[in-house]
């Protein structure tokens, strides 16, 4: 019944032995399809200027830039305790560049940045200060399924690792990290109602029995090194 049950949870994630590993073609698809949409956005003149900016929208699906991309960004008080409790200020309304790049119109230190742009989820960056020759980085998350971001137990991402998801013996999904540690599935709630193992060479067994396991922002998933 448990395999039943988290088989359909799982439905749409799971691979097959030959593609086991595999989220790396829907990763190409995803970045050709990126990439077709930037090029149209730049032939018609609706991309940012091509300029360095001061900061990068990263697509958290592909790990690449948010190229060309309608996008709002906001700043407030890194202090605040939640968005709703914080006066917010519009820092960039605008189009990224092909680099996934803006110019901001003025500094910033030790802000809470939020971006939104159509596709996606809030992405927020806490902490952020503008530094000289650097690149501030806001990674965007999707507005559709389930995302796990994996990290180590030092907080280092876990990046380009095949990871399975398993119940018993039975292998519910294979998937590869991206660049940013980031994992997919198309289900919103891929873990709820039974406990699922995950497996990852070269770091300890782990699971998951609940959003409780994934850390505060129920994203999160912590692999220790064997």
């Amino acid at each position: 019944m448990r395999g039943l049950l988290l088989a359909v949870l799982f439905a749409g994630c799971a691979t097959t032995r030959s593609d086991s590993v595999g989220g790396g073609d829907s990763r190409i698809d995803d970045g050709q399809a990126a990439d077709a949409q930037a090029a149209r956005a730049e032939k018609e003149g609706r991309c940012g200027p091509d300029a360095k900016g001061d900061v990068v929208l990263l697509d958290g699906r592909t790990g690449g830039p948010l190229t060309c991309a309608l996008v709002t960004v906001s700043m407030m008080q890194d202090s605040c305790p939640s968005a709703a409790e914080c006066p917010s200020e519009v820092l960039f309304q605008g189009r990224t560049n092909r680099r996934g790049q803006f110019a901001v119109p003025r500094p910033f230190s030790r802000v809470r940045l939020e971006a939104v742009s159509e596709g996606y989820g809030t992405g927020s960056l806490g902490g952020a200060s503008m530094a000289s020759g650097k690149v501030v980085e806001v990674e965007m998350p999707p507005d559709e399924g389930f995302w796990l971001k994996i990290v180590d137990q030092d907080g280092n991402y876990v990046q380009d690792v095949a990871v399975s998801f398993k119940a018993g013996d039975e292998v519910l999904a294979q998937l590869r990290s991206n660049v940013l540690a980031n994992v997919f599935f198309t289900q919103r709630n891929p873990f709820s109602g039974a406990e699922v193992a995950v497996e990852a060479e070269g770091y300890q067994r782990a699971k998951i029995s609940g959003q409780g396991d994934l850390g505060d922002d129920g994203h999160t998933l912590t692999l220790v090194r064997k």
